[in-house]
């Protein structure tokens, strides 16, 4: 569907056994969400009540994405604390990491090939690094017997997840955020293992082991963005 008039976006209509209507802007795409019998006259007038919203959320997203990493010659790259230089080289596939410089040598010198190279090598990076981390947290916080493994998952709205079962996911992303930030998400999803949920107890557990979770929190919001590739 196409909205008429000055802020002018497309967007795609899902139906579902719901009651009300909502809208959802992510990734510079616009979805509303309908009951199943919704008239489309009565989600035209809703999705134009919100279009100013909407017209300001594609911008901000549109911004957010001009920031994103480049994986570029020059470029800065925030890995495990410090700031280093990426230096693209035409040669076998690997990544070689140095106090100041991040090296990425690969074959086919295109952004497909280095954004795929770049999330085998954090991957493991990831399965080598924070499983111990997150360990070391839980026995400190007294939730060793809680924890039943650590799982990793690069998704496109979530920093982590904590299952019923106890298995902590972590995006492997968060290796390209500040330290501070790296054991502030462990934390978070580590008292998912006492607390499912976002209650007082919740984030009274989290101030207990990060007494500035909210500076965490304001990084993320403000700079999340910039480690997607």
């Amino acid at each position: 569907m196409e909205l008429e008039g000055i802020n002018k976006f497309d967007y795609e209509i899902i139906r579902s056994d719901r009651k009300t209507l909502s809208i959802e802007v992510h990734h510079q795409k616009v979805k509303v969400r309908a009951p199943q019998k919704a008239p489309q006259d009565w989600i035209e007038s809703f999705v134009y009540q919100k279009a100013k919203w909407i017209a300001r959320k594609l911008v901000e997203q549109a911004e957010r994405n001009e920031n994103r990493l480049r994986l570029s010659d020059g470029q800065l790259i925030h890995y495990l604390g410090k700031d280093r230089v990426i230096s693209i080289k035409k040669g076998a596939n690997r990544i070689r990491v140095s106090d100041s410089g991040f090296i990425i040598q690969n074959t086919e010198l295109n952004a497909e090939s280095l954004s795929k190279q770049m999330d085998r090598w954090l991957l493991n990076q990831a399965k080598d690094i924070l499983p111990s981390k997150v360990k070391a947290w839980a026995e400190h916080m007294g939730l060793g017997r809680k924890l039943t493994g650590v799982r990793f998952r690069k998704t496109k709205t979530q920093w982590g997840h904590c299952t019923r079962k106890g298995v902590v996911q972590l995006n492997q992303l968060i290796l390209l955020t500040p330290n501070s930030v790296i054991d502030y998400l462990i934390i978070h999803e580590l008292c998912h293992l006492k607390h499912l949920n976002h209650s007082k107890r919740f984030w009274a557990l989290v101030e207990k082991y990060c007494p500035d979770y909210q500076k965490a929190e304001l990084w993320l919001k403000q700079h999340g963005h910039d480690v997607w590739y």
